[in-house]
């Protein structure tokens, strides 16, 4: 195949990533465009509101929207265009055919040509619904709770006196009696606990009493690991007494496939390299911190020699394998604050911070050569590639980053004339 084929088997798996996770999460997701209408949404959106997409195309004030105004709406998408986030906030929304659903929502703006933001919604009803339960017996709270996946606890002057089973499995114990009797903290520790302490306070002296509070927090259990958590603290009554009760759901998984999210986003899967939308982001930063400091930046476009017929004659693995090793000798040839990219294919983008003068370009160039077309050993092949470089000089080539990255291929194109060499722009070396 083709090194464009090649790209696009990249690009597939990374596409697969997002559409497992589009497909299967339990969590409804949508994307919303300037004027807040729906572009698209997951399964998991049309299963909770038995809305389908193309019934809500065009709506600029969804039918899924209870408790809320339209001038509160706009208030809410103009917040969205101006970059801020709303993570994690407890709200209404309507089902198709009238019942309201409580919901933690979730949005975070992208602003970009298309999206404004992304939402998620997670159905919180079940558990609001058991919090009007626990009026009942002790028995039948504990039959309600016991059979949840998110912990239940219930602290009663300071100790706690209810967990479930997914109360204990959080804090890492094997027995409720592990538990019971205990304060919290004996078991957690949180940078976040005056935090946390504060808002049992609250909770507890709201005039409110059936009004619930709701934050993220972090802690970390005695053997040491960090669970990540979304917390819901109630005011119950429990032998005649307030007392607390708090949900807490484990999301370390979800921070964990955000993490995975926001790295493909910004990252090249087969090198771990930035890609090209986050290089660009640090080279426009670089430039700020630059004209304070009346220093230079260069700009390295770089292209693999015969790349082509290397990946056309022994195939894409070797091909793909090449560039990892290329990707990792590139890392060692530069200098630690410096700033390395992925575009595709064999091409590679090289951000040379705090340029004193071009001699130390050079300097840098010719270690590169030394250290890149040393002899590749993969799958039995030994061979040799050669390096074509273009550079562009920040401010002498260029004010903005994509005038510097353009001036850079220019150079790379005079320099691949002829192959294994560097060229400066407007300069030949």
């Amino acid at each position: 195949m083709m090194i464009q084929n090649g790209t696009n088997s990249e690009l597939a798996r990374e596409s697969q990533v997002f559409e497992l996770i589009w497909n299967n999460t339990t969590d409804a997701i949508f994307t919303i465009d300037h004027n807040g209408a729906i572009i698209d949404a997951n399964p998991a959106f049309v299963e909770l509101f038995d809305w389908k997409v193309e019934e809500l195309k065009g709506l600029t004030f969804p039918p899924f929207f209870s408790h809320i105004t339209k001038a509160e709406h706009r208030n809410f998408l103009q917040h969205l265009r101006e970059g801020q986030n709303y993570p994690y906030v407890v709200s209404k929304r309507k089902h198709k055919y009238g019942k309201v659903l409580d919901v933690i929502a979730s949005y975070r703006s992208i602003n970009n040509q298309d999206i404004l933001a992304i939402g998620m919604y997670k159905n919180f009803t079940d558990q609001m619904e058991i919090q009007h339960k626990l009026h009942a017996s002790e028995n039948t709270y504990r039959t309600l709770v016991e059979s949840l996946p998110e912990a239940i606890i219930v602290i009663h002057h300071g100790k706690i006196v209810f967990v479930n089973t997914a109360g204990v499995k959080l804090f890492g114990k094997n027995r409720t009696n592990d538990i019971i009797g205990y304060s919290i903290w004996d078991f957690i520790s949180s940078e976040q606990q005056e935090k946390i302490e504060e808002t049992f306070h609250r909770v507890k002296n709201q005039s409110n009493k059936d009004q619930s509070l709701s934050f993220d927090g972090e802690f970390t259990r005695n053997d040491g690991k960090l669970i990540c958590s979304e917390m819901k603290v109630y005011l119950i009554e429990y032998k005649g007494e307030p007392s607390i009760q708090i949900l807490i759901q484990d999301i370390s998984e979800k921070r964990n496939y955000e993490r995975q999210l926001e790295y493909l986003a910004f990252h090249d899967p087969l090198t771990g390299l930035k890609n090209r939308r986050k290089f660009t982001e640090i080279v426009k930063e670089a430039i700020k911190e630059t004209e304070k400091k009346s220093e230079k930046l260069g700009i390295m476009y770089i292209d693999l020699d015969h790349f082509k017929s290397i990946n056309d004659s022994l195939g894409h693995h070797v091909g793909d394998e090449l560039l990892q090793q290329f990707a990792k000798r590139l890392k060692s040839s530069v200098r630690k604050n410096d700033e390395l990219c992925r575009i595709g294919g064999d091409e590679f983008l090289v951000l040379l911070n705090k340029i004193i003068s071009y001699e130390q370009v050079e300097k840098i160039v010719e270690r590169m050569h030394t250290i890149c077309i040393a002899a590749y050993q993969i799958n039995g092949h030994t061979f040799n590639v050669t390096l074509s470089i273009g550079i562009s000089v920040y401010p002498e080539h260029g004010s903005r980053g994509e005038v510097l990255i353009s001036h850079a291929d220019q150079a790379l194109y005079r320099a691949k004339e002829s192959r294994n060499r560097f060229v400066i722009y407007l300069q030949e070396k």
